[in-house]
């Protein structure tokens, strides 16, 4: 089974998408954009989301503190590192919050980034084929322009850990709960 994450929950109509649909983690982003919250917003999100599907919180160059503040109160429990951080930066959450780091690598970033629990590449910003990471890279996540309709041919190319989808299932810009069954349904049936 492909495991899968819905990342862009912005309120509580999608939080209940969730619940319903229960993919596997679900992302709260914490970066400029059209899916940021805030934290009073994604606590009101956690507190309605099963305690089953862990809240992965998605970052760019955070400071400490606020990923600290997220683990913490328990909004999170999984950090996502979309920036330039670093290996102790890495270190640093994984032993002072004891939370796992998914970290986003790209051409730059191949190298050394092997004490994250997981590696991420999105495929819209990144030519990192699988061919160049090595079989130890076996807690993959990949993520870019992933929808219901190219899903299988991704994870069938990539033989991913679990697929990250967000604007692929979202109708005018929010989450459409057919999309995200069956999409949830294509990663659950590998």
């Amino acid at each position: 089974m492909v495991k899968i994450k819905i990342c862009g929950i912005t309120n509580l109509k999608e939080a209940e998408i969730i619940n319903q649909t229960k993919p596997d983690y679900f992302g709260l982003v914490f970066a400029s954009g059209s899916h940021l919250v805030d934290i009073d917003t994604s606590r009101q999100i956690r507190r309605e989301v099963s305690l089953n599907i862990p809240a992965v919180g998605v970052f760019v160059d955070a400071p400490f503190e606020l990923i600290k503040q997220l683990a913490e109160e328990k909004i999170i429990q999984i950090a996502q590192l979309h920036g330039s951080e670093k290996y102790e930066d890495i270190k640093r959450i994984r032993t002072d919050l004891s939370i796992p780091v998914i970290d986003v690598i790209n051409e730059d970033k191949l190298h050394r980034n092997r004490d994250a629990d997981f590696l991420m590449v999105d495929a819209r910003t990144s030519t990192v084929t699988r061919d160049q990471l090595s079989n130890d890279d076996s807690n993959l996540f990949v993520a870019g322009g992933i929808n219901p309709e190219n899903a299988q041919q991704t994870i069938d190319a990539t033989q991913p850990f679990a697929i990250d989808v967000s604007r692929g299932v979202e109708v005018d810009g929010k989450k459409n709960i057919e999309l995200v069954k069956a999409i949830v349904a294509i990663a659950h049936n590998n």
